[in-house]
């Protein structure tokens, strides 16, 4: 089962990075083009919330599965002393909530804005916050664009 959520919550990543460029190319061409809001846009910017709320949903099955959160959950003081323990069990799982939680509030306060400049503009910010948690958080242990597997993981 871990493999299987494991190679689940890494395709659906690049998913989520494609979702966000487009959501976020839409979102600066519209407010800085002073566009209308239409409904790929509504469309593009509902995607991008379900793969996040979907990569959320497997990561956090993961959490509880992987052998190296289950480590450092039991025994948060050496973990913290352990950079991908401390990545893995702390790090990781606090950021991307906080990007998932950024995401959602975009997507919230664009349905509610008054304006189609204001939906552009308020899912361009919340959006772009989420993505530089998620790009800056994934680069800084090179898994951006590779695994867990791929990398040097101490266990």
């Amino acid at each position: 089962m871990y493999a299987v959520l494991d190679t689940l919550h890494s395709y659906n990543r690049y998913l989520l990075l494609l979702a966000l460029v487009f959501v976020l190319y839409r979102a600066y061409s519209g407010w800085l083009g002073k566009k209308t809001y239409e409904k790929l846009d509504n469309t593009a910017s509902v995607s991008l919330l379900g793969l996040t709320h979907l990569q959320l949903v497997l990561g956090l099955l993961l959490y509880f599965q992987s052998p190296l959160t289950t480590l450092a959950r039991s025994d948060m003081g050496a973990a913290m002393k352990d950079s991908w323990q401390r990545y893995f069990g702390v790090e990781h799982l606090t950021t991307m909530v906080i990007a998932v939680v950024l995401i959602q509030l975009g997507r919230t306060f664009s349905k509610k804005a008054a304006n189609d400049t204001d939906k552009f503009k308020k899912l361009a910010i919340y959006t772009t916050i989420a993505a530089l948690l998620i790009i800056g958080t994934l680069a800084s242990k090179g898994l951006l664009f590779a695994t867990t597997d791929s990398v040097v993981v101490p266990g």
